[in-house]
């Protein structure tokens, strides 16, 4: 889980290290590209000789949302003046900014957003005590270009290295004991996988299928989450002390995360959760001392996938 998050800011410092030694004519800079990419080794500013980049895979601040409405399937209510609308849930499509509180629904009772984060959260804590298989279906790791900050003239070398160690994961994983399913599901090395607070929730909405219940959520944008609070309660998330204890180059790390999305489909019999959808587009802000320093940005969605069972 979180290893894809390393390895993605690991080719980051790879990328800009190899760019900014080339820049003031280090002939040989293999040594500190490597460096950089191996997760339990230090790299010290002015270390440096490449030859290729092998990569391996936070304060907590709110960033405003706009306020919007849901005129939805089933449900929304408003959470710190934020809500949006909708008409699509299946899709999570954009919204349009209004004024109103609630939204229309088709079920037999309507559902306010700390009804539905209640039930997610029950039905996601069963998943580490009772599911005899968690099936990752896959990850997909995206390079958001337009937020790629580099030395200058140096942009298309980064995002070319960048892409190379961003492979999707497209063969399925399974996890099938429970130190497996403890230790790589959301939330990855802890016995809970959900301590999601309304407040945390830009539009919530659940649609009764039948024998099903569809859970959607939008959270809200926020600035270095840490585990356990606000974004980080319910995804995977990366904290700076993380990456500073891998790679010395780094003098400023910050991350701001914006429309996480979460779908979870539960089984309306058996309370538990079937299958889930974590998509967390995340903008990294580094700071590089090596030869001065140099101010590198580039953002990334990450998707996960998975179906469980029982």
């Amino acid at each position: 889980m979180k290893e894809s998050i390393i390895r993605a800011i690991t080719a980051v410092i790879c990328a800009a290290v190899v760019c900014i030694t080339s820049t003031v004519a280090i002939g040989n800079y293999s040594d500190a590209v490597k460096e950089a990419a191996k997760l339990g080794g230090t790299v010290a500013a002015g270390t440096g000789t490449s030859d290729d980049a092998a990569a391996d895979e936070d304060t907590d601040e709110t960033v405003d949302t706009p306020t919007e409405d849901v005129t939805d399937v089933i449900v929304d209510e408003s959470v710190d003046n934020v809500t949006e609308e909708s008409t699509d849930v299946a899709e999570a499509p954009d919204s349009t900014q209004a004024d109103s509180e609630t939204a229309t629904q088709t079920a037999s009772k309507q559902m306010t957003t700390a009804e539905i984060v209640a039930l997610f959260n029950t039905s996601a804590n069963k998943i580490k005590k009772d599911a005899k298989k968690v099936v990752k279906n896959y990850e997909k790791r995206t390079v958001n270009e337009e937020q790629l900050k580099m030395p200058a003239g140096l942009e298309d070398t980064g995002r070319e290295m960048m892409k190379k160690y961003m492979s999707d994961d497209t063969e399925p994983i399974v996890y099938s004991t429970k130190e497996d399913i403890r230790n790589e599901y959301i939330v990855p090395d802890q016995d809970y996988v959900s301590k999601l607070q309304p407040s945390t929730v830009v539009k919530a909405t659940c649609v009764d299928n039948g024998k099903t219940y569809e859970i959607y959520f939008k959270l809200k944008d926020q600035k270095n989450p840490t585990a356990g609070n606000g974004v980080g309660a319910v995804c995977d998330v990366i904290e700076g002390y993380e990456i500073a204890e891998k790679v010395s180059l780094i003098k400023k790390f910050d991350t701001y995360y914006s429309n996480c999305e979460i779908k979870a489909t539960i089984d309306k019999t058996t309370g538990r959760m079937i299958h889930s959808n974590y998509k967390t587009p995340v903008m990294l802000d580094l700071t590089i001392s090596m030869f001065g320093t140099h101010d590198v940005a580039v953002g990334y969605t990450f998707e996960k996938d998975y179906t469980i069972t029982y």
